[in-house]
């Protein structure tokens, strides 16, 4: 018994903390402007100022606006998932090529390996370099053909290495494929990086975001008629309580998705929750050189040594 309240326990902390971050995720400083702004409209539109208001259909609201955000936010996370499994495809053909120098070398047991190692870390450095930051992406890009070059240059020192004469014997011929293959990779993360979701449409969601719930105002004040019931108690002359209601929980919802589409927009830089977590991705190549028969113990040494230098 102890153990299912326990569970019980531990589900509601859960969702407590997701309840909070939810919040938080929705609460800014720019849906508080926009809250305020819509409550002054539905304020002005009221009976005792302008005394201004029509009924329209509630789907039209939402097909118009909602719409587009919601597409918006599906074209965004589309381009995150093509990014994705670009990176994963990258980072298999990254370690691929490096098993390659380091299991197909004839000579003394992994030294081709080690001498490629910095090259590849390197190359790992100045991918995520690359795809993090949006200043100098022109040269932080050649840095990253610098690599493939270099590991280029590698691949053709190995061939004798290798126990090759000339390239593309045996299966050193697939190896000048996987490097084909990283460069393909790195151009499909790279197409996914430099291009945004249609400039238009977010040029319209930004605006239509910010307009809509201030030209609603008086949609908003048409449910105090409904909310007093057709009599004369009460009367709304500043407003209702079920007009400010709809207006604020409208722009809750619309700022809301255009923060998710916002969010979703730059998957690289890693400030984002949903964002490509950069040290998952590259938390296996960085101990290219730690992994065979040995490699729990080559990694408990290099992790002792860090702690010691750390």
């Amino acid at each position: 018994r102890g153990g299912i309240m326990s569970e019980v326990w531990e589900a509601l902390v859960e969702n407590a903390v997701l309840f909070r971050d939810g919040v938080f995720f929705a609460a800014t400083w720019h849906m508080l402007f926009m809250v305020l702004l819509t409550c002054l409209a539905t304020l002005l539109c009221a009976k005792g100022v302008l005394d201004f208001s029509f009924d329209t259909s509630m789907a039209i609201v939402a097909v118009g606006t909602i719409f587009p955000l919601v597409f918006s936010v599906q074209a965004s996370f589309g381009r995150r998932e093509k990014a994705l499994s670009a990176l994963g495809e990258l980072k298999g053909t990254l370690f691929t090529v490096y098993l390659m120098f380091k299991c197909w070398d004839k000579g003394e047991e992994g030294s081709a390996a080690e001498e490629v190692d910095g090259v590849f870390q390197k190359l790992i450095a100045d991918i995520i370099e690359y795809m993090r930051n949006t200043d100098g992406r022109s040269e932080k890009g050649h840095a990253v053909y610098d690599g493939f070059t270099e590991l280029a240059v590698k691949m053709h020192e190995f061939i004798p290495k290798a126990g090759y004469s000339k390239p593309g014997e045996g299966g050193l011929s697939r190896m000048q494929q996987y490097l084909r293959d990283l460069i393909t990779h790195f151009e499909s993360v790279r197409a996914v990086r430099d291009t945004k979701t249609p400039v238009g449409l977010s040029l319209f969601c930004f605006a239509l975001i910010h307009i809509s719930p201030i030209l609603l105002a008086p949609y908003w004040n048409h449910f105090c008629s409904k909310q007093s019931g057709g009599t004369d108690e009460l009367p709304p002359t500043f407003g209702c309580v079920s007009g400010y209601f709809v207006g604020i929980f409208y722009v809750l919802i619309v700022l809301t998705l255009h923060r998710v589409q916002s969010e979703l927009e730059d998957p690289f830089d890693g400030d984002g929750m949903d964002d490509i977590k950069w040290d998952c991705w590259s938390a296996q190549l960085d101990q290219l050189a730690n992994y065979g028969e040995d490699g729990p113990a080559k990694r408990e040494a290099r992790n002792k040594r860090s702690y010691q230098l750390g």
